[in-house]
């Protein structure tokens, strides 16, 4: 037990720091869309007649209430550390059409306060069309640091309009960042997080504004046995239980011939797909193995591997956001990343186990590398400076000039690491993508 505990001293801030980094891909949008624009399987789908969320759940609520009451009982015979959904919570099949979408919110346990209306993301190079009618990004999230930092494009749909499921996936791929997993633990201070059922928040800092959805977009499957037993919390993950509860949904909307549901909510499940795709949602500090941990422990250096660590998720985060709103901008189809994403991969099929046994471990073998590219790639001030914050730095908003204030082969050597990344999102999307189609 003794060793045990420094190790867990260790873990428990550098989760609260991670937290604060739990978007792995800046703008989900943008990366999926080079992907989905050149699917066969999306692109030949028929223009989709928009459903606000009561329709759908008032046409289907009994089949709905079916899929919720199995999916329960899958979660309890299939999570380690599930949290029964309390009794009280169940989908309300006798709820009024007015009541019935905060009971599907309540039932699926996601955010209730922030609004589920139908919308599209406009790409950077898309001009607005004169039906077109403008949101602000403050009608769809509460977060102010997404408010404030987000420079996307909006329009509202109404029901009955017709979109393409391009836009539609694309655009639900970014939404489980806009507050669907915040405030659900009892020590969050929301209402619903009281009732949810989940108890205190296992790891991450509560206090941060989208701390609190780390659990669920960060699976931690393959800790060293040594982690685990220090700091057995970090078990405590969602994102197996979400991707299941949306392929589930997905594949009942398309079946029930709401196909405007069936491509949001496989939206939604890819989002977690692409968060678990990055390295450092996989895997808690990259590079360090259990006696390197032990050690930083021994000689006080916590705090020190605390803001490297930030640091590094941090630069990829905004290299990869820079490079492909770049490309995007002047539909540059040719440029490295957006070519790497855009490969088909038809082999690419989903299995029950696949988010466990084949994504996530992937994505953990593959962070050593990523963060050795870091630190011979970024200026080291940005990655091997624990006395420097590079979140909100101007070296944040100038990463494409920071980079290349290391010479040419610097933004190449990282492009190209970021390239080994995107390669395992777009191979693992696709395989999403399919397998809820062919379901």
């Amino acid at each position: 037990m003794t060793i045990l505990r420094p190790l867990a001293c260790l873990i428990t801030p550098v989760f609260m720091l991670q937290s604060a980094l739990a978007f792995a891909w800046s703008d989900h949008a943008s990366l999926a869309w080079p992907l989905v624009r050149v699917m066969p399987e999306v692109q030949s789908a028929k223009p989709l007649s928009v459903e606000t969320l009561g329709e759908f759940l008032a046409a289907e609520r009994s089949s709905i209430a079916e899929l919720l009451a199995k999916h329960e009982q899958w979660a309890g015979q299939n999570l380690d550390h599930y949290a029964v959904l309390p009794a009280e919570l169940a989908f309300d099949l006798a709820a009024t059409d007015a009541d019935l979408e905060l009971s599907f919110l309540h039932a699926i346990r996601v955010n209730p306060t922030r609004s589920y209306r139908p919308y599209r993301q406009l790409m950077s190079f898309e001009p607005l069309a004169e039906q077109d009618k403008p949101i602000a990004v403050s009608e769809l999230t509460f977060l102010q640091g997404t408010i404030a930092s987000n420079d996307a494009r909006y329009v509202s749909l109404a029901s009955g309009d017709l979109v393409s499921a391009t836009s539609v996936l694309a655009t639900a791929s970014d939404e489980p960042d806009f507050g669907l997993d915040i405030g659900l633990y009892a020590d969050n201070g929301t209402e619903h997080g009281k009732r949810y059922g989940f108890g205190n928040q296992p790891f991450g800092n509560p206090n941060l504004e989208y701390g609190s959805q780390a659990p669920f977009h960060m699976g931690f499957y393959h800790l060293d046995w040594l982690t685990s037993a220090a700091q057995p919390s970090l078990l405590q993950t969602y994102p197996l239980c979400r991707t299941e509860l949306y392929r589930k949904l997905a594949v009942l909307a398309f079946s029930t011939g709401h196909d405007y549901w069936g491509w949001r909510f496989m939206g939604w499940g890819l989002h977690y797909v692409g968060d678990l795709a990055q390295p450092y949602h996989a895997v808690p500090l990259p590079d360090t193995g259990i006696f390197k941990s032990l050690w930083i422990v021994a000689t006080g250096k916590t705090g020190e591997a605390l803001q490297l660590v930030s640091n590094r998720h941090g630069v990829i985060e905004a290299f990869q956001k820079a490079i492909v709103a770049n490309a995007l901008a002047q539909q540059d189809w040719t440029q490295s990343t957006l070519h790497e994403v855009a490969q088909l991969r038809p082999e690419a099929v989903w299995a029950k186990n696949t988010l466990v046994q084949a994504l996530t471990l992937d994505s953990a073998s593959g962070a050593a590398g990523l963060d050795q590219a870091l630190i011979k790639y970024a200026p080291p001030k940005l990655v091997s400076n624990p006395d420097f914050e590079f979140s909100q730095s101007p070296e944040e908003a100038a990463i494409l000039d920071a980079i290349g204030s290391q010479g040419e082969h610097a933004e190449k050597g990282l492009t190209d690491s970021l390239n080994q990344q995107i390669q395992r999102f777009t191979f693992f999307a696709q395989a999403w993508i399919r397998g809820i189609l062919n379901s």
